[in-house]
């Protein structure tokens, strides 16, 4: 089924698919970078995750590198804020000798509930910090958390279809199985998001032949009744990559990634971004200048209403789209990386990564925060 292509892109595109506001030609406006990196104590090679605030408490997850592969080794990083605003290493929580920090978040009390993976043993865990007990051992490696409610839900990569665990009572992570349509391949969940009850989750299935029958790259949704995989308009949506999903507090949904060329040796990347409206109809948003952005890697709808887009690969692109206003990129940060955006409560934006080599290798853990 072909989309139906918008070259508009405003917050009301999520609700209804309506009113929306037309992009720039080319992202260039403004010419300057609003982030700025944050000054860290981090010396090792290595790279955030996942950032997450609370009231004046914030986190940010990841880990450091050292040696050549393929006898690198890897520990955990985690870092939080000061009550002065600066970032410095944080002790106060046992973390495995060898392994990463994948997902985190905050409760509203500033309790952390942090996922990752221990590589001795190899096994998935969560640090939860409402139970006195503390980690919990999981089958799954966290990628994303999010929260509705009192109810905690925590998607990511597993051997099986049970790839969401959600959590009601503290210490408690009770495996959900998401319906692949495919017999069993490498396969991951990559985003998660929630808003007033509702849920969706996106990923891949390398299982998957790329129909609409058997796609490859899937999206779940879950209203109340468990998991449902949803069909997009994209078919099977073989020659795409879903990274990222946001719901609107209206049930709208974007799904950002990219449309992939990797024939006769090309490794080419366009960013993507798809809109469904409430009524369950799909459209294909427009980016500026796709080839450049190449891919849709975090998306954030903030407390105003503005979304924010944080794109590329070897360079990225922060985008944002005001309540009204055009498309415009916010930012571009030469050799970096971004992973993830997050919003404090005091309305800040920030976003988390690594400051990449000239050939695209880690140098360092970043976290930019934006000035205006």
């Amino acid at each position: 089924m072909k989309l139906k292509r918008l070259e508009l892109l405003s917050p009301l595109a999520l609700c209804c698919a309506a009113l929306l506001v037309s992009c720039d030609d080319e992202p260039t406006q403004p010419a300057l970078s609003d982030l700025e990196e944050v000054p860290l104590s981090a010396s090792q090679p290595g790279e955030f995750w996942d950032i997450a605030f609370a009231g004046t408490v914030g986190i940010a997850v990841g880990g450091t590198v050292s040696g050549v592969a393929p006898n690198q080794t890897f520990a955990p990083l985690l870092v939080s804020m000061e009550p002065n605003g600066s970032w410095a290493p944080d002790s106060t929580l046992s973390l495995p000798a060898s392994g990463l920090l994948t997902a985190a978040m905050l409760t509203p009390s500033g309790e952390p509930i942090i996922a990752g993976v221990d590589f001795s043993p190899e096994t998935g865990f969560i640090l939860d910090g409402r139970s006195a007990g503390g980690r919990v051992d999981v089958a799954v490696g966290g990628i994303a958390f999010s929260s509705s409610g009192d109810t905690l839900r925590l998607a990511g990569a597993s051997a099986t279809t049970e790839q969401v665990l959600i959590s009601t009572t503290p210490g408690s992570w009770i495996p959900e199985t998401t319906p692949y349509p495919t017999t069993h391949g490498e396969r991951a969940l990559q985003d998660l998001s929630a808003r007033s009850g509702d849920w969706v989750t996106c990923g891949f299935d390398d299982a998957g032949d790329g129909t609409p029958q058997y796609p490859n790259q899937v999206l779940f949704l879950n209203q109340g009744s468990g998991w449902e995989r949803i069909s997009i308009s994209c078919g099977g949506c073989s020659a795409w990559e879903f990274k990222t999903v946001a719901m609107s507090e209206t049930g709208g949904i974007l799904l950002g990634g990219a449309f992939t060329n990797f024939g006769g040796g090309a490794n080419e990347y366009t960013a993507s971004l798809l809109v469904r409206s409430v009524s369950g109809d799909w459209a294909e948003i427009v980016l500026p200048s796709p080839t450049q952005l190449k891919r849709v890697n975090d998306i954030l709808i903030a407390q105003d209403g503005t979304v924010y887009l944080a794109c590329g690969m070897e360079t990225s692109y922060l985008m944002r789209s005001s309540p009204g206003q055009a498309l415009v990129k916010d930012a571009t940060l030469p050799s970096a990386r971004i992973h993830r955006l997050t919003e404090s409560p005091d309305g800040t934006i920030w976003a988390v990564g690594a400051v990449l080599d000239s050939q695209g290798a880690v140098l360092r853990p970043a976290i930019w925060k934006r000035l205006s």
